[in-house]
């Protein structure tokens, strides 16, 4: 299992290349994940589609009891992050749902066959998973609260995310089309207000390509992200 300052990638590729691939964090919070196109390739003459390059990091809190968790909600949108904050008040802008759709369906199913049973938010799920893809080059993958404050009812300005145990990437090369997926604890909230984010993924790139096989990619990808974290299994 990978330390706390510890990443894994995973690279998949069509002509018979499969690797796994573990670094240490070079620093506390400012490590950028460098996962473009091209950066990694199985073959002497290079990725010849997208799809060969897919890419899946996972990190999660180490000191985090998945096992007394049992129930989980999800939104039924995914967001889309654009370079462009939402007004005050206002909620995201979302992904059409041919490409959110086949995103939530394969949350649901892994979650469920983690051992999670899946409740309505409104029940006060123990884990939520908050699903949204990037649409800019130029966002950190600390966005601000107010991307998923409508999420949460009651819960506005002083509310936030927060690590706890482990850092995340500061993404600065991460492209357009990523996946992000957080799971939260909103049952665990510090005295600060801060919602811990217990697990993350990030497929980058995933949206990229052809549309029409984006559903078998996010499928693929999505499967991997649970399949390289153990500690989720109930």
């Amino acid at each position: 299992m990978p330390s706390s300052r510890s990443f894994r990638s995973w690279v998949t590729s069509k002509k018979g290349c499969s690797t796994h691939f573990m670094y240490n964090f070079l620093q506390r919070i400012s490590l950028s994940i460098l996962l473009g196109a091209g950066l990694i390739s199985c073959s002497p003459e290079g990725a010849s589609s997208v799809e060969e390059l897919d890419v899946v990091y996972t990190n999660h809190d180490p000191g985090f009891d998945f096992t007394k968790k049992n129930t989980f909600a999800l939104p039924d949108k995914v967001v889309s992050i654009s370079s462009e904050n939402p007004g005050s008040g206002d909620e995201p802008n979302y992904l059409p749902p041919q490409l959110a759709n086949p995103i939530l369906a394969t949350l649901r199913s892994n979650m469920r066959a983690m051992g999670y049973t899946e409740v309505d938010e409104s029940a006060g799920p123990d884990l939520i998973l908050l699903p949204s893809a990037l649409q800019t080059t130029e966002v950190y993958y600390y966005y601000d609260w107010w991307y998923w404050s409508w999420y949460y009812p009651g819960y506005g300005t002083g509310w936030g995310w927060y690590y706890p145990g482990y850092y995340p990437p500061t993404v600065t090369a991460v492209k357009t089309g990523s996946i992000f997926v957080q799971m939260t604890s909103p049952k665990d909230i510090s005295s600060s207000n801060q919602i811990p984010v217990t697990w993350i993924a990030i497929v980058n790139g995933l949206l990229e390509g052809e549309e029409s096989q984006a559903a078998n990619r996010i499928d693929r990808t999505l499967d991997q992200a649970f399949s390289q974290s153990p500690y989720l299994q109930k």
